[in-house]
């Protein structure tokens, strides 16, 4: 069943909601903070994408993907992110910072799932 996905938000109501789309056509796990992120990571899971907050208690999303950019085991795996701060600074300092996606919410799920879908679709860079 579809792609490994790790969603990280520090939001209960919101990550629920996540979880339940993105279920419908992946396998979800979702951590609270960067923190737990990070745990579940470095213990041996291996997503095929990671969709994290931004601001969370802990770990924030920048900082852990400076983390996992500084992991040789993950620094391969692609983070989206999903922020409620809409300043295109803040979207062009974190995709500097090695995140391939910047989503602001509120958004439409549907938009979600057809980025994630051309991100993780077979040979997506060739002709």
């Amino acid at each position: 069943m579809g792609n490994k996905i790790l969603f990280v938000d520090d939001a209960r109501t919101f990550r629920r909601f996540v979880k339940m789309y993105l279920a419908k056509q992946h396998q979800v796990v979702t951590a609270e903070n960067g923190e737990e992120a990070m745990n579940l990571l470095q213990s041996g899971y291996y997503p095929d994408v990671i969709i994290s907050d931004l601001q969370m208690p802990i770990i924030d999303g920048q900082s852990m993907i400076k983390m996992l950019k500084a992991d040789n085991k993950l620094k391969q795996i692609p983070v989206i992110i999903l922020s409620g701060n809409d300043k295109s600074s803040e979207r062009v300092k974190l995709m500097k910072s090695g995140a391939v996606d910047y989503i602001v919410k509120p958004f439409n799920p549907a938009e979600l799932e057809i980025r994630l879908s051309n991100l993780l679709r077979p040979n997506r860079y060739t002709a």
